[in-house]
């Protein structure tokens, strides 16, 4: 399945879909998939890294993972 314009999934047969969720859901739910990713790949790297660059960028990446999880709550609410 391929996302279309219009807030639709075309299926593989060329059939329009409804979307599981509305565009804005599906967005924060991407933007906060992407964050938790690299919350993990930075505490690795902050373990290699010894207290420098990745740590503060590992602060950043939990902040905005918690506004992100925060703006989810309020819009399945």
């Amino acid at each position: 399945m391929t996302r279309a314009n219009g807030g639709r999934w075309a299926g593989g047969d060329g059939e329009h879909r409804a979307d599981v969720v509305d565009d804005v859901t599906f967005d924060l739910l991407q933007a906060l998939t992407s964050k938790l990713e690299a919350i993990d790949a930075y505490r690795e790297y902050a373990g290699h890294d010894g207290g420098g660059v990745f740590d503060v960028m590992l602060e950043d990446e939990i902040r905005h993972a918690e506004i992100l999880l925060e703006a989810l709550r309020k819009r399945l609410s």
